[in-house]
């Protein structure tokens, strides 16, 4: 078992239980049981009435039987598929609020947990996705994140937080657990014949990223839970808890400078060290395998060897190996999984992993049963006797299931991954890139660690708009030389699919003359981007071709209806911008249609953060005085200019230019004040 389940879980889970009931009586409002089920791992979905829960699973790792269990789960309350998350967790989707206490207590008589899967919490623990088994490892430092897991959630504040706090051991130099982009990162370190860690702190994702900073070059392993906990005190004491989009644990670094910070550290590594906590617990996990009560089958064809060499790795266990099971998107048919499941279940419990591609790890498998393994997982993934490189993308749910979505990533990927399939590309040359899709600028889809990597964001022609995608390229990670990808152009929806290609048919012809995609985009390859770019920065008219205007997977026009509040709303910042440069670029103009195009501007600048999409200039004007001029938030003596343009009144806004231009600055002023939330922090005027 990778970790011990707290006592007071059971309990706990009573008390949340009884909160939902209030809710479902009316007795308890939204947005205080919100407060009580994010920290369990219970997410509402955009559809109303629709759940997911998150289960804590410390460096992927479940047994068979909890693979079964969770697809069994899913089966009886939630959707037809289990979900494999870029943090190498598994989610439940579609659950109902009735049915979300009795999924926890399932897993709960598993061994599975969901507490911490969300809010201000310690989070899931993230191991290198081949600890353990690599034959480059420095030494296996799974039992540490398993231990710590135990030690970590059974403590009361690991609950609640400034915000959420994440940790990671890498088992190499290579820092394939991605150390130095958590709030606390571990890298595998032998010094003098000693285990210990190189460590990282401050470093995460998310609308403001950042790379860790080396906090310590080298502790010995008996260290681990002391560094850890200190710097958890140290942010449960001074994170910023009035400003969660301040609150992470990389914001209190800036806000107090390094020597500070340090200071705060050693203060409460003194404290700790003082109370003399007890070791953790560490449990080696045998990397072994029982001879299943099958034979082997015996396997002969190129697509054999094919797949050989594309997923099989030789692990440091003579005779064993792990084989990476593509799950495209992430999303494992329930049916699938039960499969999987009992086929692995007489290899052992040490046979599964899940990666940060969101895929499935499978280890510990003799030699001998390749042959077995290749049936199977050609009759569960699609993409099994395809490149490495397409089963490694990743794309996060985007506006499909998150409140927080823009763009449908998920329908980019697929028509990404359906165009490069039907190319000639030499895909397996470059095994290894890192191709991410997030559907919002915040980095669920981890597009700040790609190689190239999108998030959604709007775009507009003329009144109408359109799905759209920044690109950032070049992420390093790993050998003392990490950084974080670079934004460099941007590109509609509906080309995504031809800029990949072509990005990837440039890196194909030059790849020769460069150690890596990343030096490659320091040298040529930011040119060759703007140039491709360049080809699909003009797109038709929506009477000329609406499917510039519908999202991958979509069916409507793109929208922005459904759109929930949350962090990571900066890429319709993008959207206000637009109004608000078009209207301040007039300013001067002086002519009549030049002043209605100001005030048509103003008002329909902001409107998206109500939540209103006014499709025609009538709606916005009187939306504008709905949300904005009655409530006060502006002035209510713009209500001249804005009748008077509703009006198409021309000689009163000639009579009122100042006005018009003072409407302009108003909106302005208000945006400025506009927080991550899209809630205004100035006061009303």
């Amino acid at each position: 078992m990778a970790y011990e389940i707290p006592a007071t879980l059971a309990s706990e889970l009573d008390e949340l239980d009884g909160y939902i009931a209030k809710h479902l009586r009316g007795e308890l409002g939204a947005a205080e049981l919100k407060a009580r089920r994010v920290p369990y791992g219970c997410y509402e979905q955009r559809r109303d009435g629709s759940y997911m829960v998150r289960i804590r699973t410390t460096g992927g790792a479940l047994t068979p039987r909890q693979l079964r269990t969770i697809a069994e789960i899913s089966s009886r309350y939630g959707s037809g598929s289990i979900h494999i998350t870029t943090r190498q967790e598994f989610q439940v989707h579609d659950v109902t609020l009735e049915n979300v206490t009795r999924v926890m207590r399932e897993l709960l008589q598993t061994g599975l947990a969901s507490r911490g899967g969300g809010g201000n919490t310690v989070r899931n623990l993230l191991l290198s996705p081949d600890a353990g088994v690599a034959v480059d490892e420095v030494f296996d430092p799974s039992p540490y994140a398993f231990a710590l897991t135990t030690r970590l959630i059974a403590e009361e504040d690991s609950w609640l937080l400034p915000r959420k706090f994440k940790i990671s051991f890498s088992n190499s130099p290579a820092d394939t657990g991605y150390a130095q982009f958590n709030d606390v990162g571990f890298i595998t370190e032998i010094r003098d014949g000693v285990k210990g860690f190189r460590v990282y702190v401050a470093g995460g994702l998310g609308t403001k990223p950042e790379v860790g900073h080396l906090l310590h070059d080298f502790i010995p392993d008996t260290d681990v839970y002391i560094v850890t906990s200190s710097v958890k005190r140290l942010f449960d004491q001074n994170g910023n808890r009035k400003n969660r989009h301040a609150a992470r644990l990389r914001f209190l670094w800036r806000t107090v400078g390094e020597a500070r910070f340090r200071e705060l550290y050693e203060e409460q590594v003194a404290i700790l060290r003082a109370q003399n906590p007890a070791p953790l617990t560490l449990h080696d996990e045998p990397q072994a395998s029982t001879l299943p009560p099958f034979a082997p089958i015996r396997v002969s064809s190129p697509e054999f060897e094919q797949w050989k060499h594309r997923y099989v790795e030789l692990q440091k266990q003579p005779s064993l190996v792990s084989i990476l099971l593509p799950v495209f998107l992430g999303n494992l048919k329930n049916e699938d999984a039960i499969r999987l499941a009992d086929v692995l279940a007489p290899f052992g419990d040490f046979t599964l992993r899940a990666s940060f591609s969101q895929n499935l790890r499978l280890r510990n498998i003799p030699e001998s049963y390749l042959g077995n393994v290749y049936e199977l997982l050609h009759d569960i993934s699609s993409l099994a006797q395809g490149p490495r490189l397409l089963a490694n993308s990743i794309s996060c749910t985007g506006a499909d299931t998150c409140q927080l979505g823009i763009c449908l990533p998920k329908g980019a990927l697929t028509a990404t991954v359906d165009k490069l399939q039907h190319s000639t590309l030499d895909l397996d040359a470059i095994p290894d890139f890192r191709l991410n899709l997030s559907g919002c600028p915040n980095t669920c889809g981890q597009h700040m660690l790609a190689d190239l990597g999108f998030f959604g964001n709007v775009g507009r022609r003329g009144e109408e708009m359109f799905p759209a995608y920044n690109v950032v390229s070049g992420a390093r990670i790993g050998g003392g030389d990490a950084r974080l990808a670079q934004q460099t152009v941007r590109v509609n929806a509906h080309d995504l699919p031809a800029f990949v290609h072509d990005v990837l048919e440039a890196w194909l012809q030059k790849k020769e003359r460069f150690v890596s995609f990343s030096k490659y985009v320091d040298g040529e390859g930011l040119q060759d981007l703007r140039l491709i770019a360049d080809k699909y920065r003009e797109i038709p008219s929506i009477e000329e071709d609406r499917s510039y205007y519908i999202d991958w997977s979509a069916k409507e026009l793109f929208s922005l209806a459904g759109k929930g509040l949350g962090e990571c709303a900066a890429g319709l910042f993008d959207l206000i911008e637009v109004d608000l440069k078009q209207a301040a670029s007039l300013r001067d103009s002086g002519a009549s249609d030049a002043l209605y195009t100001i005030a048509l501007c103003s008002a329909r600048a902001l409107l998206i953060t109500q939540g209103v999409e006014a499709h025609s200039d009538e709606a916005v004007f009187e939306s504008f005085r709905k949300h904005f001029l009655l409530t006060g938030l502006i002035d209510a003596r713009f209500e001249l200019v804005i009748t008077a343009a509703q009006q198409h009144d021309t000689s009163t806004l000639n009579r009122h230019q100042a006005d018009v231009s003072a409407l302009l600055d108003a909106v302005n002023a208000l945006y400025k004040s506009l927080d991550n939330s899209l809630r205004f922090t100035a006061p009303k005027q």
